[in-house]
């Protein structure tokens, strides 16, 4: 897509994040926007904010894990638009779990929003982009992680949804390109976002998590430099995207040192192990 003057983007999770730096880049590029998220407070204040820009902006309150709701989010955005030039599958969450200390209510969570959410996402608009692809550009964006490149101990239900995606849009990038529709995966490492905030209080070890959050926060990436870094991949139509140092370091060194890897995760997780032992012994002690 080499402009994305009044074309139209869907993004979801746009409410905040990565999702709501997209928003402001694209309307700065001139592109109108169809934001959907769960968060409709939010929602509205990011399109407030995006009054000045010259764009159309309309708000969709959308919950990417229900079907229902993303067929007539679609056909609102229709509606609204008449066309859609892009989709960016932005929602998703994560959980700091062993997959041992999962339930399977927290499995399908993660499944039914980070996997299904980026499914309904190109299934609803896939006859949208085809149309738009005929006569002008199409691309879909999918957010997968870094998370993609390695089994994370503690990151499991993140891990497998992120890979999946990945396997998606490698098979859309193949199927679709044959009409027109670019396909990018994206797979940034640490965003200074609040998607490790969201869901810090379910971790199964509470001190551990808000290490690690304080760790991933200490190097990185602002939203708004994702967001530009994405807008460039979908310019140069790019099938694949890292964002971040540790997103590049942790791809190379699993194409070129995979048993490293490997090693490095079976250490992190026998870490994970000895300092979730002790976060028991230390709440045990503590409620006597």
């Amino acid at each position: 897509m080499k402009d994305f003057t009044d074309k139209v983007s869907v993004i979801t999770g746009a409410a905040g994040g990565i999702g709501s730096a997209l928003a402001f880049e694209l309307a700065g590029k001139g592109s109108h926007l169809a934001l959907c998220d769960v968060d409709e407070t939010a929602l509205s204040a990011v399109a407030e904010s995006l009054k000045e820009s010259g764009v159309k902006v309309t708000t969709h309150v959308l919950d990417v894990t229900k079907k229902s709701q993303f067929s007539r989010v679609y056909k609102d955005i229709l509606k609204s638009h008449s066309k859609v030039n892009l989709v960016i599958n932005n929602a998703g969450i994560t959980l700091q779990k062993s997959f041992n200390n999962h339930s399977i209510k927290d499995l399908e969570r993660m499944i039914n929003i980070n996997l299904w959410g980026v499914v309904y996402g190109c299934h609803f608009f896939k006859d949208a982009l085809a149309d738009a692809a005929e006569t002008d550009e199409a691309h879909v964006v999918n957010l997968s992680s870094m998370a993609a490149f390695a089994g994370f101990p503690n990151q499991s239900s993140y891990v497998f949804t992120k890979m999946a995606v990945q396997g998606l849009s490698d098979t859309l990038w193949a199927e679709w390109s044959t009409k027109g529709i670019g396909v990018t995966s994206v797979h940034p490492g640490a965003i200074r976002t609040n998607i490790m905030l969201a869901t810090l209080n379910e971790s199964d070890n509470l001190d551990a998590a808000k290490r690690n959050l304080k760790m991933a926060m200490k190097n990185a990436t602002p939203p708004e430099d994702a967001a530009r870094m994405i807008v460039d991949a979908i310019s140069k139509n790019k099938k694949r995207l890292l964002i971040g140092k540790d997103a590049k370091i942790l791809n190379f060194l699993a194409w070129i040192a995979p048993g490293l890897v490997n090693w490095l995760m079976k250490l992190i997780a026998r870490k994970n192990q000895r300092d979730y032992e002790a976060y028991l012994a230390k709440n045990a002690q503590a409620g006597e």
